[in-house]
Parts: C-alpha cells; sequence; structure tokens
C-alpha cells in the first residue's frame, strides 16, 4: 500500500511541473497589471503577439529539433539571408512577393534538411552543424546585403500586419498553429519526434525512421525560420544582413523554460509560445519597475536553470518511478 501511495504522489509531482510555465506566465501578468494598473488589455495583448511572433515562430522550429535530442543555431543564420533576399529584390508586384515569400521558405526548408540530413548521416553533433551552417548563411546574407536597408512594398507589410478589427494576423496564426500542433503530435511524425528525443534506438528498432523524423524536424525548423525572416520584413520594413543574431538562444531558452526538454523527449510549441511571452513579459516588468536593462539577461538566465532543473527533477522521478 505505501509503493501504491508512493507512486501516486511522484505521478501527483511530475504532473504538476507542466504547469510551471502558466504559473510562471500569470504571476509576471499579475505583477505587471499591480505595478502598471492598466497594461493589460486586448490592444496590449495584440501589440505583444506582434512584437513577439517572429521569437515565437523561431521557437516553434526550435521545438521540433529539441524534441528529437537536438537543437539548431542555425536559424538566425536563415533569418539574415531571408530578411536580407527580401528586402533587396522582392519589389512590388503580386508575383514578385509571392515567388520571393516561396523561394525564402524553400530555403529555410532546404537548409533545416540538410542540417538533419548531416547530422543523423555523418553522426556529427548538432552543434558543430548548424553552427558551421550559420557561419556560412552570415556570409551568404553579408553577400546579398551589405548593410542595413533595401526596399520592402506597401502592399506586403499591409498584408502580414492585417488586423481583423483590434485582432492581428499573428495571433490568429498563433491560434492555427496551436491547433496544427494538437492534430500533428497524434500523428506518425509527432509520436516519432518524441519516439526518437526519448530513446532513439528503441524508436529504430519499432521500425521509426530516424533519418526522415529527424529531415523533417529540421526542415521545420529551417521552414519556421525563414517564416519568422518574413514576418521580420514586414514589421521592421527593412532588411538587415545580421537581422537574425538575436533569436538563436532567446529562442532554445523560450523552448526550455516552456517545458521542452534539451535532452529530448518532452515538451511541445504550446509551451515554447508561452516561453516567449515568459521572456518578453520580465523585459517589460523590469522596464515597469525601472530596473536596469543589464537585470534582463540575469533573470532570464535564471529562470532557464529554473526551468532546467524542474525539466531534470521530473526526469528523475520518472526513472524512479519505473522502478517501483
Amino acid at each position: 500500500m505505501k509503493v501504491l501511495n508512493k507512486h501516486t504522489d511522484l505521478s501527483v509531482k511530475i504532473k504538476w511541473t507542466v504547469f510551471v510555465p502558466y504559473i510562471m506566465l500569470a504571476l509576471i501578468m499579475g505583477l505587471t497589471a499591480i505595478i502598471h494598473p492598466g497594461t493589460l488589455s486586448l490592444e496590449w495583448l495584440a501589440n505583444k503577439s506582434d512584437s513577439a511572433f517572429s521569437l515565437i515562430l523561431v521557437a516553434i522550429g526550435q521545438t521540433f529539433v529539441l524534441l528529437t535530442g537536438g537543437f539548431d543555431l542555425s536559424v538566425g543564420g536563415v533569418i539574415c539571408v531571408t530578411n536580407s533576399l527580401l528586402a533587396a529584390y522582392m519589389g512590388d508586384t503580386t508575383g514578385n512577393i509571392l515567388l520571393f515569400i516561396l523561394i525564402a521558405m524553400l530555403i529555410g526548408a532546404s537548409v533545416g534538411a540538410l542540417n538533419g540530413f548531416i547530422v543523423e548521416k555523418a553522426k556529427i553533433q548538432p552543434f558543430i552543424v548548424t553552427f558551421a551552417t550559420s557561419l556560412i548563411l552570415y556570409g551568404v546574407a553579408l553577400l546579398i546585403l551589405e548593410i542595413d536597408g533595401g526596399v520592402v512594398a506597401p502592399n506586403f507589410i499591409k498584408v502580414l500586419l492585417y488586423r481583423l478589427g483590434n485582432v492581428p494576423f499573428s495571433m490568429l496564426m498563433i491560434v492555427l498553429l496551436i491547433l496544427l500542433w494538437i492534430y500533428l503530435k497524434r500523428t506518425k511524425i509527432g509520436m516519432a519526434l518524441y519516439a526518437i528525443g526519448s530513446n532513439e534506438k528503441a524508436a529504430h528498432l519499432n521500425g521509426i525512421s530516424v533519418m526522415k523524423t529527424k529531415l523533417i524536424a529540421y526542415g521545420l525548423s529551417g521552414l519556421f525560420a525563414a517564416l519568422a525572416g518574413i514576418f521580420r520584413t514586414a514589421q521592421v520594413a527593412s532588411g538587415s544582413p545580421t537581422a537574425g543574431a538575436n533569436f538563436v538562444m532567446p529562442s532554445i531558452a523560450a523552448a526550455v523554460i516552456g517545458g521542452t526538454s534539451i535532452s529530448g523527449g518532452e515538451g511541445g510549441i504550446v509551451g515554447s509560445i508561452i516561453g516567449v511571452f515568459i521572456i518578453r513579459g520580465i523585459t517589460d516588468l523590469l522596464v515597469f519597475m525601472k530596473v536596469s536593462s543589464y537585470w534582463t539577461s540575469l533573470v532570464q538566465g535564471l529562470l532557464l536553470l529554473l526551468a532546467v532543473a524542474i525539466t531534470s527533477y521530473a526526469k528523475l522521478h520518472k526513472k524512479g518511478d519505473a522502478t517501483l
């Protein structure tokens, strides 16, 4: 009987850790409402969705790779290339706009799939492969656009920053992406992502194609980075060969803070979206508190350590639970 009670207690603790990101966000929003009354509103949420959407897209793509036990450092380079390409060559005709959006998406997906292929085929650590790819992409971005600038089509900006009443395009897309994820995680591909991240050898022995799954995971990471580059182009109405430099570490941090394990097999994009809002919420909260911006990185680092500790705690108890 004692063993059963212990088993039940552990299960409750493990399930409770899933809600930690939501509790963090609720606390941040609560403190924001107290310190700066009237801030939390539909208009505030709409503006936050727009400002955070590029990072949300990158964090979603990063989540697919993290679930397999890897990570992608090339997302910043993909954003640099796509942002520079669109600003430099897209033009203002509907045909050109659609063509360059498609080209940008193909670049992102192809770079990601290549990363996945090399990681799995050559058995090289994702850090080395994606870091090398990122350096190449940063170089390509500089060849496309040497300095910040370029021209972005007004119609392109109008469509991506469109608002349905007070609801921005970005918010609608976030809801759509969550719904797609709920469906995807129940498909063979979704289950394969979790299986490979949990135990790659066991997944292979059970007939799961590790190569195919990693190609899809890294391909999606590159694709979502490209989408982030596309949206950022509309948002800032210009291009920059260094546009993606500040997206790599925050995208990993957001996913991990949102509950995705850095060792794979646990997490999801909903948590990563929450993680992005936590990171952005902390920045806003420190501004409202008139605290130096130097504290932002420190607090984010502490939250990341806390998230990793919670994930490790849950995994440790799961191992112990399996032996009961």
